[in-house]
């Protein structure tokens, strides 16, 4: 399903672009939006695959380099912002300027965080917040992404890291997703030595935290 409807909407778009001799310059600029956005949801899947397969034959791997992380969580912010800009939520970046350098896989690194505050977005409710805060004490960085959205019941809290969980709340079912993002996300963090523990209440949010050695 997941492939499936981006590929229909793409197919049904292109065509209708291909055969109609005569659409307004803005409804084409709309159509040509809308095969973009799905295309990149394509990509987006196809390498959250990828990368599933990759762990399940032990190769999926990171490779660490220096990074200043906190560049590397702005550089995050400013991607993310734009979903939470379009739902009106509040969005608190907190994040401590005393972070010192880390060995870190800056791209996979980036997309922990992206899946993190991507799923915070998703499933928070127009004008709710999303909070991250980052600090660092004497051996660990803590990243935590909290969030006042829908929540997660004690029932489904030990299966969200299960490849293709989804829950089974409507408000969650009427949103795109494949259930392999927390999965990869876990992995992750895993290679990188960490942890990533999670807290929630239905109705009122979900707090996911990181701590990784530095």
């Amino acid at each position: 399903h997941e492939l499936r409807t981006p590929l229909a909407n793409i197919k049904a778009y292109a065509e209708t672009l291909a055969i109609s001799d005569v659409i307004a310059v803005e409804q084409q600029k709309e159509f040509c939006n809308t095969i973009n956005a799905e295309a990149t949801r394509l990509a987006r899947l196809i390498d959250d695959l990828l990368s599933i397969s990759s762990m399940e034959v032990g190769s999926l791997s990171v490779d660490c380099q220096r990074t200043e992380v906190d560049r590397l969580l702005k550089e995050v912010v400013g991607r993310v912002r734009p979903t939470m800009d379009m739902k009106q939520q509040k969005f608190h970046a907190l994040i401590d300027p005393k972070i010192p350098e880390m060995k870190l896989d800056k791209d996979k690194f980036s997309t922990i965080l992206v899946n993190l505050l991507g799923n915070a977005a998703k499933y928070t409710p127009e004008k709710g917040n999303v909070t991250m805060r980052a600090a660092c004490d004497e051996t660990h960085l803590t990243i935590e992404v909290e969030d006042t959205g829908v929540g997660i019941t004690a029932a489904e809290l030990p299966r969200i890291f299960e490849k293709f969980f989804r829950s089974s709340d409507p408000r969650v079912q009427c949103e795109n997703g494949t259930g392999l993002g927390l999965s990869l996300t876990q992995e992750l963090v895993r290679l990188h030595g960490g942890l990533l523990n999670v807290r929630s209440q239905p109705n009122q949010g979900t707090c996911f935290t990181i701590r990784i050695p530095l």
